[in-house]
């Protein structure tokens, strides 16, 4: 199967429905006119010589024309390259360098960027708003055609671009078409960026029938009343919205009758955000884990969060069991059962784009690396906690900064932490913790020790303990390490 066909099958089955709806620019497709589209972009792009499996990089905020570009490319044989528009110049043309793209097709925002890139690019409207002439069905796309390069990691070191092929995507695609479970006419509200690969998840809901409004930048003082004007049935947010729109609603449960789910990667979610987040949307939270080397590998669905939080379990750090098409197991575990999340499935990447030796150490015998730390219970739920590289070995010791932040959250005066290592010639590493103290307590480093200590084993409590405003996070909730390091006026 490939892009192009599925986009095919969507307009044949519901040619009159609308998919698409940008309220900004008053601008709507029926599932017909979205399929004629998206062969106009083909039909511009062969009229500027950018042929079969060229790559196309995109850089433009969500919009109904990105989305045109997006999936235009792919169901005509090119290669899609979105860009994170946060990078900066030199970040975005080491990009642009590594990917070999032939075009640059920009937003208006980012004109100035882009022209200033020294290669060559267009407005998006140069494709989107080509006049379309009347043709043959476009052709069908090879399974193990490249589709998509998805730049991961973007702000240090080497450009890394994750390779998915038409046969992968149409995987991920069958993961949460079945996942999500969402029925024909279902709206989706997306306020995402739509780089590296939430445009995929949008193209799932259109396969599914559904209607997608393209809600523009989140707001947290309008998000609530968007998903009540629309009658919204699902939507997703990272953790950085959701803690914005606490902050702004706050959790009292929202009269919102339409909702299904709000579709959230739980991984970087602290109980604390958890536990509004469900009774804001009175536990209509849907979890999904993957990364960009395999989306939507695992899902727990609203019903079965609810199920685990009846339970007694804060539920922070489940993310369900494997999609249709997903495996999961854990690699060496310990005596509790945990140990490396290992991913398999026909949704996996291909690999990194031109960096064998990294694909073949990320890709190991069919499965994939991730990186994090779970367990799966009795019941068969994977729970994620935390990452391999973060483990800090002290004193011959293996500490799970997790377990450390958990204990400090638990003081009153923590509004949020991350905890690290340091080398140190002595210890190897010595446990650190950057601290965000809630703005009316006075609170000591000695003190957060001291709770620390009655909590946790002696080689667990932070020898260091440093206080910051705020915690450099990327727009997915993590902590970016490089950045905190510097604020700290510290060394790695």
């Amino acid at each position: 199967m490939d892009i192009s066909t599925l986009l095919s099958q969507a307009a044949f089955k519901w040619p009159d429905r609308i998919a698409l709806h940008e309220p900004a620019n008053q601008k709507t497709l029926t599932f017909a006119e979205l399929d004629r589209a998206l062969s106009g972009v083909g039909q511009a792009l062969d009229q500027l010589h950018i042929p079969a499996g060229a790559r196309v990089a995109l850089l433009a905020d969500a919009s109904l024309d990105y989305l045109l570009a997006d999936y235009g490319c792919m169901a005509t044989g090119r290669v899609r390259v979105p860009l994170d528009p946060s990078l900066s110049a030199d970040e975005l043309l080491a990009q642009l360098q590594d990917a070999g793209a032939a075009l640059l097709l920009f937003s208006h925002a980012y004109a100035g960027v882009a022209q200033g890139l020294g290669i060559r690019c267009l407005p998006l409207a140069a494709v989107t708003e080509h006049p379309v002439v009347d043709v043959a069905a476009r052709a069908a796309q090879s399974p193990q055609a490249l589709a998509s390069l998805n730049y991961t990691g973007g702000t240090t070191g080497t450009p890394k671009a994750v390779m998915h092929r038409h046969a992968s995507l149409c995987a991920v695609l069958q993961n949460i078409v079945m996942g999500r479970g969402a029925a024909v006419g279902d709206v989706l509200l997306n306020v995402r960026p739509l780089w590296p690969i939430a445009a995929v998840a949008v193209f799932a809901h259109v396969l599914s029938g559904g209607q997608v409004i393209l809600g523009g930048r989140f707001d947290g003082k309008t998000f609530i009343a968007q998903l009540t004007e629309f009658n919204v049935a699902f939507s997703s947010l990272v953790p950085t919205q959701l803690l914005r729109l606490l902050r702004e609603t706050g959790s009292a449960p929202a009269d919102l009758p339409a909702f299904k789910s709000l579709d959230v990667g739980a991984a970087a979610l602290t109980g604390e955000v958890l536990e509004g987040s469900c009774s804001l949307f009175s536990e209509r939270i849907g979890v999904l884990y993957g990364m960009t080397e395999a989306p939507w590998s695992c899902y727990l669905s609203p019903a079965q969060m609810a199920a685990v939080r009846a339970s007694g379990d804060s539920g922070e750090g489940v993310v369900g069991r494997p999609l249709f098409s997903a495996a999961i197991r854990i690699d060496r575990p310990d005596a509790n059962g945990l140990g490396e999340i290992l991913l398999g499935g026909p949704q996996l990447m291909s690999g990194y784009w031109q960096l064998p030796d990294l694909s073949a150490k990320a890709l190991d015998n069919g499965w994939l690396r991730s990186g994090d730390l779970g367990r799966i219970g009795s019941d068969g739920l994977l729970r994620v906690l935390g990452r391999c590289k973060d483990i800090i070995r002290s004193g011959g010791k293996s500490v799970q900064p997790g377990e450390v932040e958990q204990s400090l959250m638990s003081h009153p005066g923590v509004q949020d932490v991350h905890v690290f290592g340091l080398a140190d010639l002595e210890w190897g590493e010595q446990v650190c913790a950057a601290v965000v103290l809630e703005g009316s307590q006075a609170v000591s480093a000695q003190q957060l020790m001291d709770h620390c200590r009655a909590e946790l084993s002696r080689f667990k409590v932070p020898r260091r303990v440093y206080f910051i405003d705020e915690l450099p996070r990327s727009h997915y909730g993590k902590v970016q390490k490089n950045r905190l390091l510097a604020a700290l006026d510290l060394q790695p």
